[in-house]
């Protein structure tokens, strides 16, 4: 058993001083990478305790949204044109994920957010999440393929979407955007050369950024890594998101500017990448931005009135 296994099967007597033990041990030893069920259900677990979600009711509420079918129109065929492309590339999600599956958890969903908008007045962030927008099939893949079952994944997906980057999925994907802005200004911050580089070949981060920001980074590859960032990320914030795609853009810099086509590589599928090497890189990151621009990272996810300011 795990020093994590041991921590989370004890009950917690100070939630914060728990939470940061917790957060020490991810950043310190991580989660085993093995995807048998049992690992699935301490990967599932310590996730749904970092994001205070609760599985009490997961699939009580599961099988309720559940009965109701598949999405109406027409945001069931905007899911069906998603799901059938969801991670083909990778067959270890391909064989542990079924598209049946991603239906089911994005219709339920859509569901969800429609009774949350007849009964809340639309004053709370939850009324400015949209039923579905495109890129929710590849935020609900790391989630499905790491938990046990369908109703612990929608339970999470509901907490990520509501409570954690709720900005990123209203109707004018106002979060992805800024953080977009904040990507070119850290990578600017980071990395003068590859940004001047970047911005010489009319390559800003709305170009080729907004996959993997939307995402969280889900799009790339492979997964297992993908998984090793968002036990990270629960930890310690989705904000750093965006340090990590820098990350990324500097871990491939010298083939970026020894390319003759930098946008063919990098609107395309970026090369494979090491969790760890990103995580110490985007850790290492955090210092050198400013902390006006730091709060902006953390403040984006989650605050749709948020001005970035951006001096070309």
């Amino acid at each position: 058993m795990s020093s994590i296994e041991k921590f989370i099967s004890q009950p917690p007597f100070i939630l914060q001083s728990s939470l940061a033990q917790l957060r020490y041990l991810i950043l310190s030893e991580g989660l085993p990478a093995s995807n048998d069920k049992h690992q699935q259900r301490v990967r599932c677990y310590v996730w749904s305790v970092l994001a205070r979600t609760s599985m009490e009711r997961s699939t009580q509420i599961y099988l309720s949204l559940l009965q109701l079918g598949s999405a109406p129109q027409p945001i069931f065929q905007k899911i069906k044109n998603d799901t059938f492309r969801t991670l083909q590339t990778d067959p270890k999600f391909i064989n542990v994920v079924s598209e049946d599956s991603l239906i089911r958890c994005l219709s339920c969903f859509a569901w969800q957010c429609l009774q949350i908008q007849r009964d809340e007045d639309g004053n709370g962030s939850a009324h400015q999440v949209s039923t579905y927008v495109q890129g929710m099939n590849v935020l609900m893949a790391p989630l499905l393929y790491s938990c046990p079952s369908e109703p612990m994944a929608f339970q999470l997906f509901s907490t990520l979407c509501y409570s954690l980057i709720p900005t990123y999925l209203d109707s004018n994907l106002t979060g992805v955007h800024n953080g977009a802005r904040l990507l070119d200004i850290c990578l600017k911050i980071i990395d003068p050369k590859l940004s001047k580089f970047l911005s010489d070949n009319l390559l800003t981060a709305e170009i080729y950024g907004i996959p993997s920001i939307l995402t969280l980074s889900s799009c790339n590859k492979p997964l297992d890594q993908v998984c090793k960032l968002w036990d990270f990320m629960f930890a310690y914030g989705f904000h750093m998101n965006i340090l990590f795609v820098v990350a990324l853009l500097v871990t491939i810099r010298t083939r970026i500017l020894n390319s003759e086509s930098p946008m063919n590589l990098l609107t395309r599928q970026l090369p494979d990448f090491d969790a760890d090497e990103i995580i110490k890189l985007g850790v290492g990151f955090v210092a050198k931005i400013p902390s006006d621009y730091y709060n902006l990272l953390v403040q984006h996810l989650t605050d749709p009135n948020l001005t970035i300011p951006y001096d070309e």
